[in-house]
């Protein structure tokens, strides 16, 4: 018989990290599910109630509730901005706890999304899923990479503060090997990895 088991790696000074996380952070990962970013969510300032904008360029809105119906977030109420389903929905149709958007073609348009989400939820918390849509870490071209430290760096000037002081950007690397990753320009970052394993059976 074969099994799929699925694990995280996570080591306790990265969860006393978590607890009082700030900043502009970097988040990569290998391809994780909703789950795991709900379960690596519930690390985040455990205890406070804090809200979310989750700007989705990868995962629809009607996906992502069901899984907090499953999963629940106690502590943390989440504002979508759902762009995977906004060629399906027009923009002026929304829920109390979500906003559909056509996706962004570049970084600049999906600054004009943040700036806007945030006058919507108020959030403290602004998660971007996924920057993988706008530059490829293993292969960067000079444009991609000029254009994203501008976008950094306008997000440290213009965004993070008193209250918008977290803000993770994911990154699936499943793209290949990253290079040239933003240090300077983020406060932090953190990886995740999940690993499938066959389970061995004995009788």
């Amino acid at each position: 018989m074969e099994s799929i088991n699925y694990w995280k790696e996570v080591h306790k000074e990265i969860d006393t990290i978590l607890k009082d996380i700030r900043g502009l952070i970097l988040l990569t990962h290998n391809s994780i599910e909703f789950t795991d970013i709900v379960d690596f969510l519930k690390k985040v300032r455990p205890g406070q109630f804090l809200n979310i904008l989750y700007i989705s360029l990868t995962r629809s809105y009607d996906f992502m509730t069901l899984v907090l119906q499953r999963k629940p977030l106690a502590d943390k109420r989440i504002f979508f901005i759902d762009c995977v389903s906004g060629y399906a929905f027009p923009e002026e149709e929304q829920k109390d706890d979500c906003l559909y958007h056509k996706p962004p073609y570049n970084l600049e348009e999906l600054k004009k999304i943040i700036n806007f989400g945030i006058e919507k939820a108020e959030p403290e918390i602004i998660i971007i899923d996924s920057l993988s849509q706008f530059i490829n870490f293993s292969k960067p071209t000079e444009q991609e990479i000029n254009e994203l430290y501008k976008f950094l760096n306008s997000i440290k000037e213009d965004t993070l503060n008193i209250i918008q002081n977290t803000f993770i950007l994911l990154y699936d690397t499943r793209l290949g090997t990253m290079q040239n990753l933003p240090k300077f320009s983020t406060d932090l970052i953190l990886k995740i990895e999940v690993v499938k394993e066959e389970a061995h059976w004995k009788d």
